[in-house]
C-alpha cells in the first residue's frame, strides 16, 4: 500500500519513490498505524536528507543539536538504521541506527572514531566491549514533534532494537542520552548528576575506557543513593530544586523499559556542549516478561540477512 494523503506541512516526507522500492524488503513489523523498517547503511544515503533534517529538528528542541539544517556525522554508513514510517502519509515519524560488533571482531575490523560516535566519544571501547560480548550500539534516536506526543512511537523505536538485538544474539547494548544541563541550575544538575552517578542508577560492572571530554566536577560514588528509584528522584529535585525539572524522555525509557544503567557522564563538544550520558542494557537483566513483551511481535526477520546476525543464542 502506498501512502493515501500529503504529510502534514511540518512533517518530515520520505521520498516516495524510495518507500515503494524499498517498503517490502526492509518491514520489520507494523503497529498502530506506524511501519518500522530495518535499513542497511550502505542503503541510506537517499534517505539522508530526511532522517538529517528530522534529527536535527528534535535536537534543537533540546537545544543541542549540529547547527547545520541537517544532523549528518558521515558515519551513518557505517551503522544500520531503524525508519519509522507512518504509512497513511509518507511522513518520517522517527529514526534511530545500530551498530552491531560481534565478540571477537579483531581491531582491524572494528569501527574508528570516525565511523562510531561512541568510539568517537570513548575512545578505545568498541575494542574492550568486542572482547567481552556481542554488543550493540544505539544512537541518533529522533522522533518528529507530531510523533512525540504518541507514547507507542517512541516504544515502536526500542522495540524494533530490542526485538533485532535479542533475536540476533546480542545481550549488551549502549547509547548515549542527551541532558540539556543548561535548562537548570548548578544545584539542579549537581543533584541529578550525582545521583546518577551513584548505585542503584550507576553500572559498577566490568570498567570501560573513560570519555575523551569528562565531566570533572562529577565523581563516581560507590554509596548508594537514599533514593532508589529514578521517577521519585525526580520527584525529589522537582519538590527541593525547581518545579520546572523533568527528566529525559529518553532516559526514562532506557530506565523503566531496559532497566538500564548509567555508565558515565561526557560533555558533548559536537553538540552545544550538553551533558551525555552513557546508557547500558544487559538483556540477561531484564525480567523474562519484559524481554517476551518486547520480541513477542508479528514480525519479518530482515535481521537475518545482515552479517552481523548471530542467531538467537
Amino acid at each position: 500500500m502506498t501512502q493515501t494523503g500529503a504529510a502534514p506541512q511540518d512533517d518530515v516526507a520520505l521520498p516516495e519513490s524510495w518507500i515503494v522500492a524499498n517498503r517490502a524488503n526492509t518491514l520489520l513489523f507494523s503497529l498502530d498505524g506506524l511501519e518500522l523498517h530495518l535499513i542497511a547503511g550502505r542503503r541510506f544515503e537517499p534517505i539522508a536528507d530526511p532522517v538529517g533534517i528530522l534529527r536535527e529538528s528534535t535536537y534543537r528542541q533540546q537545544l543541542s543539536g549540529s547547527g547545520s539544517s541537517r544532523d549528518l556525522d558521515g558515519r551513518d554508513s557505517a551503522y544500520d538504521h531503524l525508519i519509522l514510517l507512518e504509512p497513511s502519509t509518507g511522513a518520517l515519524a522517527g529514526a534511530a541506527r545500530l551498530q552491531f560488533i560481534p565478540q571477537g571482531t579483531e581491531p582491524s575490523e572494528l569501527p574508528c572514531s570516525g565511523e562510531s560516535y561512541l568510539e568517537h566519544v570513548y575512545p578505545g571501547i568498541k575494542a574492550v566491549l568486542a572482547q567481552r560480548c556481542h554488543h550493540v550500539e544505539i544512537g541518533r534516536v529522533a522522533l518528529a514533534k507530531r510523533f512525540q506526543r504518541q507514547p507507542h512511537s517512541l516504544m515502536a523505536l526500542f522495540r524494533g532494537g530490542l526485538l533485532i538485538a535479542a533475536l540476533s544474539g546480542y545481550k549488551l547494548l549502549h547509547g548515549l542520552v542527551s541532558y540539556n544541563h543548561f535548562a537548570h541550575s548548578d544545584a539542579v544538575n549537581a543533584a541529578f548528576l550525582s545521583a546518577l552517578m551513584r548505585p542503584p542508577y550507576r553500572r559498577t560492572g566490568p570498567s570501560l575506557p573513560p570519555p575523551r571530554h569528562p565531566i570533572a566536577t562529577i565523581q563516581p560514588d560507590d554509596a548508594p543513593h537514599p533514593i532508589g528509584n529514578i521517577q521519585a528522584l525526580e520527584l525529589a529535585i522537582r519538590d527541593e530544586q525547581s518545579s520546572s525539572f523533568r527528566l529525559p524522555v529518553l532516559l526514562r525509557q532506557y530506565f523503566n523499559l531496559m532497566e538500564a544503567k548509567v555508565c558515565d557522564l561526557s560533555l558533548a563538544r559536537d553538540f552545544n556542549q550538553i551533558t551525555e550520558i552513557l546508557m547500558a542494557t544487559d538483556l540477561n537483566q531484564l525480567p523474562a516478561e519484559r524481554l517476551a513483551y518486547f520480541i513477542d511481535v508479528d514480525h519479518h526477520p530482515v535481521y537475518q540477512q545482515f552479517s552481523w546476525y548471530r542467531g538467537n543464542s
